[in-house]
């Protein structure tokens, strides 16, 4: 069904078309596969249907989506003509990878002739099996068994080479022939142009889908869903004169360009054993001014690893309780159309509470961060009930949301973001010690435990001033690493 205007504002996500097409094999360069797939290397070519004057599907096509420009060679399978373009940037030990890939698997059955699917690796460094998994799903496709091995790496992730070798096995692919890709990193050409066909587009880390250029929701069965309607809004596009050859270009033609993550180095590194002097002062606060732990989060309102570790962050707050604060900082990710924009809400309701004091104000940033997270569908932007119900006039927000010192605010974030190294949200620094993703309760309690002991030792020393225990405690901490 068509929104007002054609305005697609909805977050989907992937599905696979029921055609079985080749797999791919290990390409001698990337961009160079040794047996043709279907794959994306570029716009579509022009059609030669008859195509109205002008383009008035272009407008429908515009909000809210990112251009994927994956030039060379990426694995795909489905429809040759889709009306619903899928691409997963994907870790095959990540939980929200294995979800949006599930939602595939569902949305492949039901559409086989709609759904197009395509796989970008991006295994964590931090995960040791990542790259062996990526490594033994390029190698199956050698033997046509790429996407079965996907299928079955998602459904149960191996969790030692051992496990992997069995999987491998049930496939039929030889223990000799995996054993040598694996030892030898024989596929690294190929996953390290796929992880920098992410970098090349603003995205850091696995677990991203898009579906026609549009960020995914959290949860298969909103993403299945936000599937069927974006199916339905393409044929309705199609009915209308747009060729369904060139949707994809189109799109293309005119969605926003994510901006692209810099070439690391190694000074960009942070190490996770160094407690780093990152700036806390005049951002949101939630808990005591002078707890002797801070975490300071780097995050995103449309980002689902943010929405995810809000259960995680609550659990330590009530588990520490005044020894605990959280200092919220934003790094709205390029490729999230509305996070900028949502951002600069949630800062504008803040300016608007301050009547009462900062701790008011602040507590009223959370109320609506609180809010912003727990909505189904992180692409959405229906913020103005959220206004309301704190009792903030939307129209007021939105105006306040405009100001030159909110914008500058969130430019501030970004740059410590980067000098810091959170590159991707969620990030964390536990009284300056970083901690990347939304990871489990038990990485934070460690850290929390280990600074808990230095602070109370800074503590027996402190000789008080001006600021909070946290801007004392980090005048000794490192400086950021790119300065």
């Amino acid at each position: 069904m068509l929104r007002c205007v054609l305005s697609l504002a909805l977050s989907i996500v992937i599905g696979c078309a029921h055609s079985r097409a080749p797999a791919p094999v290990s390409p001698s360069s990337p961009a160079t596969p040794m047996t043709p797939v279907v794959a994306d290397v570029g716009p579509a070519a022009p059609s030669e249907s008859p195509r109205p004057s002008g383009r008035p599907w272009r407008d429908a096509l515009r909000e809210g989506r990112v251009a994927l420009r994956l030039e060379g060679f990426v694995p795909a399978r489905g429809a040759t003509e889709p009306l619903v373009d899928a691409v997963l940037f994907g870790d095959f030990t990540d939980p929200t990878s294995a979800t949006i890939a599930a939602a595939f698997e569902r949305a492949r059955l039901r559409w086989p002739d709609d759904v197009r699917v395509r796989f970008v690796h991006v295994p964590m460094p931090t995960r040791p099996m990542a790259r062996l998994d990526a490594t033994a799903a390029i190698e199956a496709g050698r033997s046509d068994r790429f996407w079965p091995m996907v299928d079955r790496l998602f459904a149960d992730p191996p969790a030692d080479r051992a496990a992997l070798a069995r999987a491998a096995g049930e496939l039929g692919i030889g223990a000799d022939a995996l054993a040598a890709a694996l030892d030898g990193d024989a596929h690294r050409d190929w996953i390290d142009a796929d992880l920098a066909r992410a970098r090349a587009l603003g995205i850091a880390r696995p677990g991203v889908g898009f579906v026609n250029g549009r960020a995914v929701p959290v949860g298969a069965d909103a993403i299945v869903e936000l599937i069927e309607d974006e199916r339905d809004d393409m044929a309705e596009l199609v009915r209308q004169g747009l060729p369904r050859v060139e949707i994809g270009a189109e799109i293309l033609a005119v969605a926003a360009t994510p901006s692209p993550l810099s070439a690391p180095s190694p000074t960009d590194a942070v190490d996770p054993a160094v407690n780093y002097a990152v700036p806390a002062r005049g951002a949101p606060v939630l808990g005591p001014l002078d707890a002797p732990v801070t975490i300071v989060i780097f995050a995103d309102f449309q980002c689902p690893f943010c929405a995810r570790v809000q259960a995680t962050l609550a659990t330590l707050r009530e588990r520490h309780g005044d020894e605990l604060r959280i200092v919220y900082r934003n790094l709205p990710l390029a490729f999230h159309t509305e996070a900028r924009n949502l951002a600069k809400l949630a800062l504008a309701v803040r300016a608007l509470s301050g009547r009462k004091g900062p701790r008011a104000a602040d507590a009223k940033f959370f109320a609506f961060h609180d809010l912003l997270f727990a909505r189904k569908e992180l692409g959405a932007a229906n913020w103005r009930p959220f206004a309301k119900r704190l009792g903030l006039d939307p129209k007021r927000v939105a105006k306040a949301a405009t100001a030159p010192a909110i914008e500058a605010q969130i430019a501030e974030d970004e740059r410590d973001a980067a000098a810091f190294g959170a590159r991707g949200t969620p990030s964390f620094f536990v009284n300056g010690r970083p901690l990347q993703g939304a990871q489990p309760i038990e990485a934070f309690e460690t850290l929390i435990a280990e600074e808990l002991a230095k602070a109370r030792d800074f503590a027996s020393n402190d000789p008080g001033g001006a600021g909070t225990f946290y801007d004392r405690l980090i005048v000794g901490f490192a400086a950021a690493p790119r300065g």
